[in-house]
């Protein structure tokens, strides 16, 4: 009899597991298409108690399961008790310049990433007040797009290796203030430092992407903060590459928001924090010295909605 409860007790651990795990895949249909999004939602959650939700972006060509591997995301969930979702762009990428005259109109995924959070809130309990927004390279110019298009529904957002989109200026010009983290390497490649401009057909340079001090200065005069910056010198691991990463504040802004860059000096198109995922021919220098996810759950922990 112990022996058969024995394993009619492990036999209910698999089920449970299997239903958990089924619990993580959701999907639903926009603009006609049927899209899908991964769900974390740590052991400790109850629905009497509201948590903050994350939504975090992959690249291109990249997926969600591949921003889980990452980022772990998921272990710091489990940890600090919030809801972690990763999105699933069509065809490995974001379309964050939907919208703006001479760009592809479809999809919008703006309105998708929307209808992502409603989703996960009709199903658990979402603190309004903390839900936030991080992603790298095509996914973080999709934060820069959220940060313009809806900013009154994340209380912060994290972009790395990504600067400015063009049209953002345009774009943005009208709406509030927002908390703003940016981190990138000074040697990025993909998304370079001092941003990226193309000719026309009249030989006339086209803002493609803006630098990352263009990017950072947008938003501290968007939140019209005052001159005085923070800057702080991350303390250096052995085990690093040849990297350094400063920090630079600006907290004295409208609203009490704040604006924040992690300079990874040397420091290439990555997650910082994570060596040997992202091929070496395009991440290039991975920095030790932090790991994003920490620095960015850090910002977002400390940045409820109150603007």
């Amino acid at each position: 009899m112990k022996l058969l409860f024995i394993i009619i007790f492990l036999f209910a651990g698999i089920i449970v597991q299997n239903v958990r795990a089924d619990q993580f895949q959701r999907s639903l249909v926009h603009d006609g298409a049927s899209r899908s999004y991964q769900l974390y939602v740590p052991l400790s959650y109850s629905k009497n108690k509201p948590v903050p939700l994350l939504m975090v972006l992959h690249g291109r060509p990249s997926s969600a399961q591949r921003m889980v591997e990452l980022t772990d995301f998921n272990s710091r969930a489990e940890r600090d008790g919030f809801i972690a979702v990763y999105p699933q762009g069509i065809q490995q990428y974001w379309n964050y310049l939907h919208g703006i005259l001479g760009y592809r109109q479809h999809p919008n995924d703006s309105d998708f990433l929307l209808k992502v959070i409603d989703a996960v809130k009709s199903e658990y309990g979402i603190d309004d007040k903390r839900v936030y927004v991080t992603g790298i390279s095509n996914g973080g110019f999709m934060v820069q797009r959220l940060a313009c298009y809806a900013p009154d529904k994340f209380a912060a957002f994290a972009s790395v290796a990504a600067g400015g989109y063009a049209g953002m200026s345009v774009d943005c010009a009208n709406n509030g203030t927002v908390n703003m983290l940016y981190m990138h390497g000074t040697a990025d490649t993909k998304v370079p430092w001092n941003g990226l401009s193309v000719k026309d057909g009249d030989g006339n340079p086209q803002l493609v992407i803006m630098s990352i001090r263009d990017s950072v200065k947008f938003w501290v005069d968007r939140n019209q903060c005052g001159p005085e910056v923070t800057q702080l010198d991350i303390p250096h691991r052995q085990a690093s590459t040849a990297t350094r990463v400063k920090s630079f504040s600006s907290k004295n802004c409208r609203s009490g928001t704040e604006v924040v860059l992690y300079a990874i000096i040397g420091g290439g198109h990555n997650w910082p924090g994570v060596a040997d995922f992202i091929p070496a021919a395009i991440a290039g220098q991975v920095t030790m010295d932090i790991h994003a996810s920490d620095v960015i759950w850090s910002f977002f922990s400390t940045k409820p909605l109150d603007r």
